[in-house]
């Protein structure tokens, strides 16, 4: 019988994630930790029979790991931003509050 394991055409679903504890050991996964779900086809040309006893895989590894790091960066970047605003806010806040109460039992040297 023919091979015809590389005759089916792939989309990308839905972005790479991380594979979970349980899928380690999946072909998938084992290139670098990361899956993509995805939609594949087979081409014109593949029996019946071959298509029937092979089924097309439902994800991949994943090959574009620089746009999973730099998406993660940026996503932890955003939140020390936000993170850094919002301890901004509360002192200056704070720091109004304590103006207008006199100190508020703080002492200034």
């Amino acid at each position: 019988m023919a091979d015809y394991s590389k005759e089916y055409t792939c989309t990308a679903q839905k972005e790479c994630v991380p594979c979970g504890e349980t899928e380690l050991e999946q072909k998938y996964c084992l290139a670098n930790g990361f899956k993509q779900e995805v939609a594949c086809q087979w081409n014109g040309g593949v029996p019946k029979e071959y298509q029937d006893a092979h089924p097309l895989p439902e994800y991949l590894a994943c090959d574009n790991l620089a746009d999973v790091n730099r998406r993660s960066f940026f996503h932890y970047q955003a939140i020390f931003v936000i993170l850094g605003v919002l301890a901004f806010a509360i002192y200056g806040w704070r720091r109004k509050k304590l103006a207008n109460n006199g100190g508020g039992g703080y002492r200034t040297v």
